[in-house]
């Protein structure tokens, strides 16, 4: 069993994967989210990440998608959405270059920062967390069979 250390923010492949189902990583997510409400653990993700689940749906006029995910990517008892503030945007453009991220990604490691996540959960291989920071990236828990719980 991976250690999570919490706090715990999630990219936004993890959305897309839990609520469109990709069933190659259905089993993954669903230990990854049972081990995270048994521990009471808190997830965090950025505005951004509503922005960039809604694309496709809206490029293919899937108003039921669309729907699924305004609905589950809001502030609720066990997860945190966070706007994208000047803050946030003063730091991920450091990011940028301590990190070399793309800017939407250097906007999701800002927001982990600043919301003091431990763990960062993602499926994109070239994503660089900072020293201190925990990746879990699930391809590799996904061959390793290292599911969560």
């Amino acid at each position: 069993m991976e250690l999570i250390k919490a706090p715990v923010y999630f990219d936004t492949n993890v959305f897309i994967y839990i609520i469109d189902g990709y069933e190659e990583y259905q089993e993954l997510l669903s230990s990854l989210l049972h081990y995270i409400a048994n521990n009471n653990i808190l997830v965090v993700t950025s505005e951004l990440t509503l922005a960039e689940c809604l694309v496709k749906p809206i490029k293919d006029g899937n108003q039921e998608a669309i729907e699924q995910f305004k609905q589950h990517i809001q502030t609720s008892d066990v997860l945190k959405v966070k706007p994208v503030s000047r803050e946030i945007l003063i730091n991920s453009a450091s990011l940028r270059n301590e990190l070399s991220l793309k800017l939407p990604d250097a906007i999701h490691m800002a927001t982990a920062i600043n919301q003091n996540c431990k763990t960062f959960v993602t499926n994109d291989q070239k994503l660089r967390v900072p020293e201190g920071m925990q990746r879990l990236y699930l391809k590799e828990l996904l061959n390793n069979g290292k599911l969560i719980g």
